[in-house]
């Protein structure tokens, strides 16, 4: 069992990973080149929304499941005095737009037998996603025509139904996922570490390593006999990982109370809407809105092996365009701010022990990046499994 631990790497993973440890009464010392709220920390760009995107790994749904049971107490306890106007967790309708049904229909359940509903052998034959059976998140498969009639109670801030119509939805998934208010979340797990009695040391705008055995070496000058490796896309170079690449996204802020372009002034309720159907949007530009915190996050792109760092003209410009179709009046709002960056892309998740390094330097090396776009949905899981994989079993007392 280790006896101190050098984590690198200050996102969502680095950070949730570095409390967990701390919460098993073991020291901690946390480095990182990028402070959290550098743009080039992708967690603090990303729009908050728990909703497995773009991480294929196998064990995603397990992660997603336990950072959602988290999520959710945060967003139950009664919100602490700060300087939030907003908590770091709210829990925000969603509705997923498609063009066509995707969903399972009365011929489909012919075919079905009890054991295909079964935890134990999986979700083989369901058209949707493992995560939407989770009876918290009250997920619904609608027509348009339906969601046009709940919407006359939930009053939610959705474009019109002709709208919807005319540019060819014809169905949408509606859920309640919690968003995380990123930024916030991340100032609040660096304060948390910080203030952390176990804590040795903190430096969040180090010079970075430039390896893998530059880093175990400080591990070891440092007396730590573990190491968890949460440096992202930053990975691709310490660990000539060539398999893990990133995948461009871009955003535009604006207020969260901004003017809306919503004919009924009864569809006072914030909601997120995403689709990557066209004609709105793509699987390389998907389209969207996520309120979080105090703004309302608009998207998007998903390019993998971009480049440009900040936005061109012309994407700020469909951005506009989508704010304006997901119902912001882009006459009377402007933007308040814009980020660039790039989530760590690789065919599945790198959550392991390095044996070979482990061994050579006595020191236990885990790797635990690569999670796309899902970082703010798996966070917690794959911290406590990083945990487990440490033999940090043991709960403070």
């Amino acid at each position: 069992m280790a006896s101190k631990v050098l984590v690198v790497g200050s996102g969502a993973i680095g950070l949730r990973t570095a409390l967990e440890i701390l919460r098993k009464n073991v020291p901690v010392i946390l480095r990182s080149s990028h402070h959290p709220l550098d743009p080039r920390t992708c967690s603090m760009g990303a729009g908050g929304l728990w909703m497995p995107y773009k991480c294929q790994d196998k064990r995603v749904d397990k992660w997603s499941r336990e950072t959602l049971d988290e999520l959710l107490h945060l967003s139950s306890l009664e919100k602490e005095e700060s300087d939030l106007t907003r908590p770091l967790v709210e829990i925000v309708p969603t509705l997923y737009l498609t063009n066509s049904h995707r969903g399972p229909t009365v011929e489909d359940f012919k075919y079905f037998e009890a054991k295909d509903y079964c935890a134990e052998v999986g979700n083989k034959k369901s058209l949707f996603p493992e995560w939407t059976k989770d009876p918290r998140l009250a997920f619904q498969h609608l027509t348009i025509e339906m969601l046009e009639w709940q919407n006359h109670v939930l009053k939610l801030k959705l474009p019109s139904i002709d709208v919807l119509k005319d540019a060819g939805y014809s169905n949408g998934w509606l859920f309640r996922p919690p968003i995380v208010d990123s930024p916030n979340m991340l100032m609040s797990m660096l304060k948390e570490i910080q203030e952390h009695p176990l804590t040795i040391d903190v430096d969040v705008g180090m010079e970075g390593y430039e390896s893998m055995a530059e880093m175990v070496d400080d591990a070891t000058e440092k007396g730590c006999d573990a190491l968890v490796n949460c440096t992202g896309l930053g990975s691709s170079k310490l660990c000539n990982d060539d398999t893990l690449i990133g995948g461009r996204g871009i955003l535009l802020h604006y207020e969260r109370n901004c003017a809306r372009n919503i004919d009924d002034d009864s569809m006072e309720h914030d909601a997120a809407i995403l689709t990557e159907d066209g004609p709105w949007g793509s699987s390389t530009n998907p389209v969207y809105i996520i309120p979080r915190g105090d703004v309302n996050v608009v998207g998007g792109t998903y390019y993998e092996g971009g480049t440009e760092t900040t936005l061109t003209d012309d994407e700020r410009k469909r951005l506009v365009q989508n704010a304006s179709i997901l119902g912001i009046d882009t006459t009377a709002a402007s933007p308040v701010g814009e980020w660039a960056g790039f989530r760590p892309v690789r065919k599945t998740a790198k959550m392991e022990i390095d044996e070979e390094l482990s061994v050579k330097s006595g020191v236990k090396v885990l790797h635990s990046y690569g999670y796309g776009g899902s970082g703010w949905t798996v966070y917690t899981g794959v911290a406590k499994d990083s945990v487990k994989m440490l033999g940090l079993n043991k709960d403070a007392n």
